[in-house]
């Protein structure tokens, strides 16, 4: 059995190093009682007596066990409309905008819930008008975009839910033990794509109206955090919004965002681009 005794200092900088030679992504020093919840399923499921032990068994068979060890602590367990003041606040946005060519990022998708409740949320605020709605979902973990691609889940993911929701926007499966599908209207409104945030380049184009960026903060440094911030906002639209989750840290004293509440932000008008304008 593992206990926090058996995870020592030594244990989680090894794994920050271990992370950072796999994607690039450097979990910040505040991140230590993250990493032991996110790693300690996984030492005890490989049978492991301690996170020493899992490690030295990570360099020597690393196919094996890789990908779950970087999916562990890249992905966030999920479930539909989650924080659902966040979607509430979407959806009047959307409304007031009233474009259906809005474009929106899921920037931390994980296997795909969040993404999805956003389209459902837009899809119910401009009243199924999103011919050329647009909602890119990324995540660093291809193993949890496939199931995303998928969107099948599990009734446990569905608690959140709204029930009208529930019933316009999945589907029971019949062949599978309480398992929903998301209607191929919605997935059709969510592209899927690998990002890794901590990447100098991101496969992203255009302006973006809103931002899904929680859950991400807590694996960076404050200075790779105000980096992300930075790009984020040179990539919003003017009055665009920026949602962040709600233990991670906020953009007090921030100039280019002004707080909504409940961990939102929106990119005040003149500073187009990330940056002041006269």
């Amino acid at each position: 059995m593992t206990a926090q005794a058996n995870y020592t200092s030594s244990d989680f900088h090894r794994i920050r190093h271990m992370y950072r030679s796999s994607t690039g992504i450097t979990l910040g020093h505040h991140t230590k009682d993250l990493v032991y919840n996110r790693m300690s399923q996984r030492v005890q499921g490989t049978s492991a007596q301690n996170f020493s032990q899992y490690l030295d068994r990570l360099v020597v068979d690393s196919k094996n066990e890789w990908g779950a060890f970087t999916s562990a602590l890249g992905s966030s367990p999920c479930c539909f409309f989650r924080d659902a003041a966040h979607f509430a606040m979407l959806k009047e946005y959307l409304q007031v905008l009233r474009t259906p060519g809005a474009l929106l990022w899921s920037c931390a998708a994980g296997t795909g819930e969040e993404a999805y409740s956003m389209a459902m949320t837009a899809h119910d605020a401009l009243g199924g008008d999103v011919r050329s709605m647009k909602i890119l979902a990324t995540d660093i973990d291809l193993s949890a975009l496939a199931v995303a691609e998928d969107g099948v889940y599990p009734a446990d993911r569905l608690r959140h839910l709204p029930q009208q929701y529930k019933e316009k926007y999945l589907v029971r499966l019949a062949c599978r033990e309480e398992a929903y599908q998301v209607v191929p209207e919605i997935r059709r409104m969510v592209s899927f794509l690998p990002c890794n945030l901590a990447a100098q380049e991101w496969v992203l184009k255009g302006k973006y109206d809103a931002i899904f960026c929680k859950e991400v903060f807590d694996h960076f440094d404050p200075a790779t955090q105000q980096g992300l911030v930075g790009r984020m906002a040179g990539m919003l639209k003017p009055g665009g919004l920026l949602f962040m989750g709600e233990t991670e840290p906020g953009l007090g004293g921030d100039q280019r965002f002004e707080h909504r509440g409940e961990k939102v932000f929106s990119l005040k008008p003149h500073f187009l681009g990330g940056a002041p304008q006269g």
